[in-house]
């Protein structure tokens, strides 16, 4: 019988792990097929080509972005293929397994928890008959007679080492120009109660031999980007040092994301950090608020004194991305204590700061108790809040403007010195100043719809002009997004709003520049052996004083870029003009 097992996922380059370590562990007798698609196909492209595989079985991996669809389709696909028996799992089905076959006459199964081992003995029975999967924990099913069937429980593999590796052939193959996802662990030792990992005690480990093996056999397709998976990397400081040691000394092009915890960095780890390749490694650390009473609320142990600390050690060394993480309406977090949250973590200058919002995700704590504090949260996933005792739907639409803002102008790594200009304005409180902004982008129609790069800048200039309640200059204000546009835009095609003509060193001046040998190898050593006509497609040339004092000139080499901002390195001398 063939066995189709689907991965639906919110993006193109993400990939369905689960899928893959699914059809490892079945075995090769098994005639089974994988299909991914994303959340943007078409419901009918995804109908019309699960049924040309014509299945018997067919399998979905459940998360909140895309449960919706998968409903969709089990019922659309039960008329086409009648005979086909359905297999629902993953985290969204595994806490209400029962509910979610009242609700689906389409579904023939759910399994709760981990799927590698119960999996392939419910395979068996559906292809050579038998009931031995009714003896399984975990699992709901449907009876001859159309009575739900639930047994109770929550399936983890003990042994992790046991497991087939999913990093076959296919997988790679079919993860090329994608994210490549890794997992050495699974489960964490914290109870954040809003988190589904919570639910369930305990990290078990994959051995450092296989997890060295894996990332081996990964790197010989080099891939761009592995993002492990782990809730927290370096919850165990040991293996964590192994592992980062083994990642700093390989000789690769490849960058390493990890969600970490920074509190609990040691000194030892932190000087092993430091030597890691620029670039090399990025890590996501979420604080979630900075707000003592809603930590302990939400049972999460976090140091912030120390955690700030190490983060800030961290970012001085230059060789390390790092993304910072906020949740807006969580417990005793109203609108004033969220907006020191953004403010003191905003303050520590991360690479990216992620505003999230709080998703009451089933079998979390957090909704068993949402009583508790008021939640009011949609009916439907992915189940993020409407509002609590502390904060409104109103001033969550605020934050949600405020997110969109951020991503645009901060996060995007385009505005830096820019926005610089502007933060020295708000007297310390630059969540006032991405209100301003969001604010005004809405007034004016900006956040209705998608804006181009080149637009933003437009944007971000007239809001410094016309729209923000603080006095600014203005000419250092052009004057750096001037830099910032450079920096990052190799096109050196400078938008008319800033009217660039003043800073523009003439051409003359430049072929000049560019014609002296002594000049070039002193500041484009790499470009000695080209002509000064293939040089100037290169670099570029600006006279900005306000930056670098008067009369200096700034070179932007675009040949050169920094492997931890991901942008254009601007090359900065000083040459005082004729």
């Amino acid at each position: 019988m063939k066995t189709l097992l689907v991965g639906i996922n919110s993006k193109f380059i993400h990939t369905c792990l689960a899928v893959w370590y699914l059809k490892a562990n079945l075995g090769e007798a098994c005639d089974c097929t994988i299909r991914e698609f994303t959340i943007n196909d078409s419901k009918d492209t995804i109908l019309s080509e699960i049924f040309l595989e014509k299945p018997d079985i067919l399998a979905f991996s459940c998360y909140i972005w895309n449960m919706e669809l998968v409903g969709i389709l089990t019922r659309e696909l039960k008329k086409l293929l009648p005979r086909c028996r359905v297999i629902l799992g993953g985290p969204e089905v595994s806490y209400n397994a029962g509910e979610i076959l009242e609700a689906n006459e389409a579904v023939d199964f759910v399994l709760c928890g981990e799927g590698e081992e119960i999996f392939p003995v419910l395979i068996q029975s559906i292809s050579y008959g038998g009931d031995k999967y009714k003896t399984l924990n975990g699992i709901a099913f449907r009876e001859g007679d159309g009575e739900i069937v639930f047994r109770p429980g929550f399936n983890l593999v003990a042994e992790l080492d046991r497991l087939k590796s999913p990093y076959t052939s296919s997988l790679l193959a079919a993860a090329q120009n994608r994210i490549v996802y890794f997992e050495s662990s699974r489960g964490c030792p914290f109870s954040c109660s809003y988190c589904i990992s919570s639910t369930f005690n305990g990290v078990r480990y994959f051995s450092f031999q296989r997890v060295r093996e894996e990332l081996e056999r990964l790197l010989e397709h080099s891939p761009k980007l592995i993002k492990f998976v782990d809730r927290t990397f370096n919850c165990n400081r040991s293996r964590a040092k192994e592992i980062f040691m083994h990642i700093i000394n390989l000789d690769c092009p490849a960058i390493f994301h990890f969600e970490a915890a920074a509190d609990l960095f040691d000194e030892e780890l932190l000087e092993l950090l430091s030597r890691a390749p620029k670039g090399r490694i990025q890590l996501e650390i979420g604080l979630q608020t900075t707000n003592p009473e809603t930590l302990e609320e939400i049972c999460r142990v976090t140091d912030l004194r120390r955690l700030k600390r190490n983060v800030y050690r961290i970012l001085a060394n230059g060789n390390i991305h790092v993304h910072l993480d906020l949740i807006a309406g969580l417990p005793f977090e109203s609108m004033a204590s969220f907006r020191n949250s953004f403010n003191e973590v905003y303050a520590m200058r991360p690479h990216q700061l992620q505003l999230g919002f709080l998703k009451m995700l089933k079998g979390s704590k957090i909704r068993e108790e949402a009583d508790k504090h008021g939640y009011s949260f949609r009916a439907y996933t992915p189940y993020e809040i409407l509002g609590n005792s502390y904060i409104s739907y109103d001033e969550i639409l605020v934050l949600k403007d405020v997110e969109e803002t951020l991503e645009r102008f901060f996060n995007s790594g385009r505005y830096l010195k820019s926005l610089g200009t502007l933060e020295q304005c708000c007297e310390g409180d630059v969540f006032e100043l991405y209100r301003q902004l969001s604010a005004y982008c809405r007034k004016n129609g900006y956040l209705n719809r998608p804006v181009a790069y080149r637009e933003n800048i437009t944007v971000l200039y007239k809001f410094a002009v016309e729209g923000l309640k603080y006095k600014v200059n203005i000419e250092e204000f052009r004057q750096n997004m001037v830099f910032d546009f450079l920096s990052s835009d190799s096109s050196c095609s400078i938008p008319e709003v800033l009217s660039p003509e003043e800073y523009l060193l003439p051409s003359e001046r430049v072929h000049e520049l560019l014609r002296n040998k002594e000049f070039v190898k002193e500041h484009l050593p790499h470009l000695t052996d080209l002509p000064a006509k293939n040089i100037l497609k290169k670099v570029f040339f600006v006279s900005l004083g306000l930056i670098t004092g008067s009369h200096q000139l700034l070179l932007f080499d675009y040949t050169q870029k920094d492997p931890v901002c991901e942008s254009f390195r601007s090359v900065v001398f000083k040459k005082l003009i004729p």
